[in-house]
């Protein structure tokens, strides 16, 4: 989810610091918009360009033209090593940037049944489904399961997400489905966690829908959080599933003032079930603390000790809010109480990273980006990673402007030790040169880590026509740097086995993000990698060169399996 770009008063800070440490009230009474918003384009919710497939962009229908949709024979076919998950990508018929483009999927989650190392489920905000309120494709809820270990692959939409895929009750007034969240419990059954919306009204809530049978199927949504008012949003979900029927999700739930005066709080929030989540209790019970009231992009999961862990990005009182923070948390009852450590700063401050629209990008890009944590409880041992990427050490980041002077090499970081030592542990740089690396994800087993991400590494070595920004028609408001960096990217892991020193590469040609959402204002906002009983991990991304030779360049979900 998009952090905010807009500047974070100094008077508003030290209001909100006053009144946090000193246990009170965490609201502020000058106008602000504070570093962490939703990124939901709905009536209130900053009206910000996301993941709404026809947001308004000056540069219209680059996802039909050359280079961008590619002349044939620019992208060679996927490689044996990769898959893609989608099955029968329609062509978009509605809106105006995007129509006659194939079908976008982006946001990846992944999980691997405990019970069965072969059977793997994931999911992605899928745009094949017509119409919203407003008329437009929108995400309506996909899974994509498999029973080979990943080689292929079948499609299945939850039933009842949104009012145009057979809502019923309150779930009608709910047109798009999206931050897809998936968990397996310890005994096979599978978890998927969504937020719903409307695109015209205040309405949004969470959801999580299970299936008994490795994902073939699944059950009615179950509303475990619903709102119906200006003044709250629920955003930013992920779902934990742990023994004897426990599930918990947590989110963030983003409190608003009056009309564009900003954000009050956005906490950390949870609910929980101890019956396979047929029952939900505590909704909306307190993760974050009093100290951190303004944070985003929680994941939780359950430790083998069956305690609760939960990783997000705070902003942290320790600078007066100005500077941010990786936080993790852990309760030992159930979600009822969680004791919270701060574990390290986070370097992407207002003067981090180029701005392009109003938010966050990288040196030549046009995608949203952000810094939130992706976290792997060690189901054998234990120890908790959590990794993230920022940019320490780069151009003028953390000297404390509101702009950044420049060329960005973001890079991915990693704290990994059991909870009694986190605090204290180091954090370890598990990529340090060639810039640029985003939207990590860390897994773990038996005390072996993986962490994939995206990389420009290889992309210069691809077509000029279709990786070479000087070439290539450039959105308004992007100036390109002068220099032979390429705007393509992969998609790569490392491993502790060899202590992070090779990297391998999943994907087996670079593609350009400068396609769909308004010229690839948007590629999600995370991807995934997960690892089974038998030691194989599953990296799973957006790619942007579509299904070569069956579909053009378009984003679909990849999924590469391989051992670490």
């Amino acid at each position: 989810m998009r952090r905010s770009l807009a500047v974070l008063f100094a008077a508003a800070c030290a209001v909100v610091a006053m009144s946090v440490l000193a246990g009170g009230s965490s609201a502020a009474t000058t106008t602000h918009q504070w570093r962490f918003d939703p990124t939901i384009n709905a009536p209130w919710a900053m009206e910000g360009d996301d993941e709404e497939l026809d947001a308004p962009d000056a540069a219209a229908g680059l996802c039909r033209s050359t280079p961008f949709n590619a002349p044939a024979g620019a992208y060679a076919g996927l490689a044996s090593t990769e898959v893609d998950t989608i099955h029968g990508d329609a062509t978009n018929n509605s809106g105006f940037s995007n129509f006659g483009c194939t079908t976008p999927q982006n946001e990846t989650s992944i999980a691997v049944n405990p019970q069965n190392a072969d059977n793997l489920v994931a999911g992605a905000n899928d745009y094949r489904v017509c119409c919203d309120f407003t008329g437009l494709n929108d995400g309506t809820g996909w899974a994509y399961y498999s029973f080979d270990g990943g080689k292929n692959w079948s499609n299945v939409q939850l039933p009842g997400l949104t009012a145009e895929t057979g809502a019923t009750g309150s779930m009608k007034k709910f047109d798009s489905a999206g931050d897809p969240a998936l968990a397996f419990s310890p005994d096979g059954v599978a978890y998927y966690a969504n937020i719903v919306f409307s695109r015209a009204t205040f309405v949004s809530g969470v959801v999580v829908s299970s299936s008994t049978d490795g994902g073939r199927t699944w059950s009615a949504p179950n509303l475990i959080a619903y709102v119906d008012a200006g003044n709250f949003f629920n955003d930013k979900e992920w779902i934990a599933a742990g023994p004897n029927g426990k599930v918990t999700v947590t989110w963030t739930k983003f409190y608003q003032g009056p009309k564009g005066a900003g954000y009050k709080q956005s906490p950390i929030v949870s609910a929980n079930s101890k019956d396979y989540g047929q029952t939900w209790n505590n909704q909306g019970s307190p993760v974050s603390d009093n100290a951190h009231p303004f944070n985003q992009g929680s994941q939780v999961q359950y430790g083998p000790d069956g305690a609760l862990y939960v990783s997000y990005e705070a902003t942290s009182p320790l600078f007066g809010y100005t500077t941010d923070a990786m936080v993790v948390a852990r309760s030992t009852d159930d979600g009822a109480t969680f004791q919270t450590k701060e574990l390290a700063r986070v370097y992407d401050d207002f003067d981090c990273y180029p701005i392009y629209a109003g938010r966050q990008t990288l040196t030549d890009m046009h995608f949203r980006l952000n810094s939130y944590p992706s976290m792997s409880v060690d189901p054998v041992t234990g120890e908790i990673s959590i990794a993230w990427t920022d940019q320490q050490g780069s151009g003028t980041c953390g000297t404390g402007g509101n702009s950044f002077t420049g060329t960005t090499s973001n890079q991915v970081k990693l704290i990994h030790a059991p909870w009694a030592t986190i605090q204290s542990a180091a954090v370890t740089r598990v990529t340090t040169t060639s810039p640029d690396k985003v939207f990590p994800s860390v897994a773990s087993r038996g005390g072996k880590i993986v962490v994939s991400y995206y990389t420009r590494d290889w992309g210069i070595t691809s077509k000029a026509t279709v990786c070479n920004l000087q070439t290539n028609p450039v959105p308004t408001g992007i100036t390109p740097v002068p220099t032979a960096r390429s705007v393509c990217m992969d998609y790569a892991a490392k491993s502790s086995t060899n202590g992070f020193s090779s990297q391998r590469r999943l994907s087996s040609q670079s593609s350009n993000p400068f396609v769909q959402f308004a010229d690839g204002s948007f590629i999600g906002d995370y991807t995934q990698i997960a690892m089974g009983t038998n030691g194989k991990a599953h990296a799973s991304w957006t790619d942007f060169r579509g299904n070569p030779g069956h579909t053009p360049a378009n984003q679909d979900v990849l999924i590469a399996n391989f051992t670490p």
